[in-house]
């Protein structure tokens, strides 16, 4: 992708002529995640609203839009997220207990694994609270700087926010390294109002905790072992000695 890159400011004549070509560039290799807020077995208006501020960074956008929470409410809002913009790809459904509260720690760790495993140019999230207590967290995980409550969008990486308390609006550049992580200002961005066909919902993926899952069979199988009188203290030293690396989500 670098060379690509190099190589379409060779081609441009002059300096504005390979900015053009390094904008179009950029957008044919945007690919945005969207953390989406749900209530009710539905996408919240603010959610959907990023989904509109993740069209405004480019029409060839490849979209997936992460879930999370717990409950048969979780997957009635992804079914209705698959379905919620054209530009969708995927949904990742992240379904646990510990994701069933808007607590950011929780929801950072998770955020930083689907990042280091999709490998996203852009991260968005609606300014609610949850926004706004999760991606400064995040960010500090994946080492960017987030750009907050952005209003309108530019180029893939030139936004407008507001400063001075919103009495004026300043057009910045994110220069940093991917993820562009930023959270929008959902009145700013009109949902899409376009009618989806059954062939363009988007696929659905599970999102587990693997460390949670080895876990829960260490249990089963140190409370059985116990029963039949065959468990030493290993086994005890082993879960007191759980390793980290392990705690992670997957796919």
């Amino acid at each position: 992708m670098a060379a690509m890159l190099v190589g379409a400011l060779r081609r441009g004549s002059g300096c504005h002529g390979g900015s053009r070509l390094l904008a179009q560039s950029l957008r044919r290799f945007v690919s945005t995640l969207v953390v989406a807020e749900h209530e009710g077995g539905f996408v919240k208006p603010s959610s959907l609203s990023a989904l509109a501020a993740a069209e405004a960074i480019a029409k060839e956008n490849k979209i997936s839009v992460l879930l999370g929470g717990s409950g048969p409410s979780l997957h009635k809002a992804a079914d209705h997220a698959a379905s919620s913009h054209p530009l969708v790809s995927e949904v990742l459904v992240a379904d646990s207990e510990a994701l069933a509260h808007p607590l950011a720690e929780p929801w950072a760790d998770l955020l930083r694994s689907v990042q280091q495993k999709g490998g996203y140019s852009h991260v968005i999230a609606s300014s609610t609270s949850f926004g706004k207590n999760l991606l400064p967290r995040a960010a500090a995980l994946l080492d960017v700087s987030p750009v907050t409550d952005v209003t309108a969008v530019k180029e893939p990486r030139v936004f407008v926010r507001p400063i001075y308390a919103g009495n004026a609006l300043c057009t910045v550049k994110y220069t940093g390294e991917d993820p562009c992580m930023m959270s929008i200002r959902s009145t700013s961005f009109s949902p899409t109002t376009e009618a989806m066909s059954e062939t363009k919902v988007a696929p659905i993926t599970q999102w587990v905790r693997l460390g949670l899952l080895l876990m829960q069979v260490m249990f089963q199988m140190t409370f059985r072992l116990g029963r039949q009188g065959k468990l030493s203290h290993r086994s005890f030293i082993w879960l007191l000695e759980y390793p980290e690396q392990y705690n992670t989500w997957q796919e």
